[in-house]
């Protein structure tokens, strides 16, 4: 006669009348179901389900999601010590702002795709652009993949975000003599990180982080590996974001040139000092830059509304007139890929297209010596 296989779990009647069942995990910890059930039937295919999902390593502790979510995001944020400093203060800023206020008390088992929506149009309800949506959004995306992950959650509330593509919106450049310009309205210490920006194309915190051991005068050429950041305040060094964005690449030798005088008339020589530094000798912070050097410039210029970030759109648009290759453009930018530079930097400045048309007109100049005949009329 076959040996009957022993029941995995008990199944008890309560006073009720309702059955509860009861069942221990591979750690030998025992659980009690949430619900209970109106027939011992019930609770044997609810036992049964549990031993499959037990057998297969997929099932989870529904204690464990009753963590509300702003518990879980404390939790998160304080496990996320492999970010940088600034992307953490990035991360802690929009769960605080956008999610908490709504989902903060929620059990992470109950937040729904509706709840995760209803966040997603309350920020655009609030105005944002939708590329700050996508961002806000991919941080909530990673908590919820953290809670997963940490067997919080069998599955993530958050799906594909889905939005209209935002409207195109060309990049602000500068030409030649607006750079020409501005860098002649700057304070005389600063007027040669017009050039740094706008021609090497260093992002402001690249800027901040260069120090003088990291230029090679006598090569010509730069080499770009800690940025300054300031997060909640404080002013933080670091290594740049990516492999791709630690870089070296060749100066021209009037922006060489320019960097030797600026060091020279500060008195600065030692390699571990900044080549920008603040007045008291520490790194530049942005905001004050901002305010009390940047804006006033600006308008002594006659460039209002210019940000500073757009002197990194020039570097781009100054090569791409140039002709340089997008590969060598990524690599001087310190973009991880070409397809980054192709997406953020593929506009054609209007210099390279009436270029085009000058090109193609010559096509048939070259032939008989006279513009392109227009068509009879018919």
């Amino acid at each position: 006669m076959p040996r009957r296989r022993r029941r995995f779990g008990s199944i008890r009647k309560l006073p009720s009348g309702r059955f509860q069942a009861r069942f221990k995990d591979h750690a030998g910890d025992e659980h009690t179901a949430s619900e209970t059930f109106a027939s011992k039937g019930d609770a044997d295919r609810y036992l049964a389900a549990v031993e499959t999902d037990l057998g297969r390593g997929v099932w989870l502790d529904p204690r464990k999601s009753e963590i509300t979510f702003a518990v879980w995001m404390g939790r998160y944020l304080r496990e996320s010590t492999h970010k940088r400093a600034t992307t953490l203060a990035r991360d802690k800023s929009v769960l605080e702002t956008h999610f908490a206020p709504i989902l903060g008390g929620h059990p992470m088992g109950t937040i729904t795709k509706l709840d995760v929506r209803r966040t997603v149009d309350r920020m655009k309800d609030r105005g944002l652009a939708a590329s700050t949506v996508r961002t806000n959004y991919g941080v909530l995306k990673a908590l919820f993949a953290a809670a997963v992950e940490a067997e919080i959650l069998g599955t993530s509330p958050c799906g594909k975000l889905r939005q209209a593509a935002p409207p195109y919106k060309a990049k602000r450049m500068c030409s030649e003599e607006e750079l020409e310009r501005l860098a002649a309205a700057m304070p005389a210490q600063y007027g040669v990180i017009v050039y740094v920006a706008g021609v090497l194309g260093l992002r402001w915190s690249e800027v901040a982080g260069l120090r003088v051991g990291a230029i090679d005068f006598l090569r010509k050429r730069m080499s770009v590996v800690e940025t300054i950041a300031e997060v909640e305040g404080r002013l933080i060094a670091a290594p740049v974001k990516s492999k791709a964005s630690r870089r070296t690449f060749s100066v021209p030798p009037s922006i060489i040139e320019m960097l030797s005088r600026h060091l020279a008339a500060a008195g600065q020589h030692d390699a571990s000092a900044y080549v920008f530094g603040s007045p008291g000798g520490g790194p530049l912070r942005y905001t004050t830059f901002r305010n009390r050097v940047w804006r006033p410039a600006v308008g002594r210029a006659g460039l209002d509304g210019l940000v500073i970030h757009a002197l990194r759109h020039t570097a781009a648009g100054l090569m791409r007139q140039q002709g340089v290759p997008v590969s060598t453009i990524a690599k001087r930018l310190g973009h991880s890929s070409e397809q980054v530079t192709a997406t953020i930097y593929g506009w054609v400045p209007e210099a390279l297209d009436e270029a085009a048309a000058d090109a193609l007109e010559g096509l048939f100049a070259a032939r008989n010596g006279t513009p392109m005949a227009r068509p009879k009329d018919s």
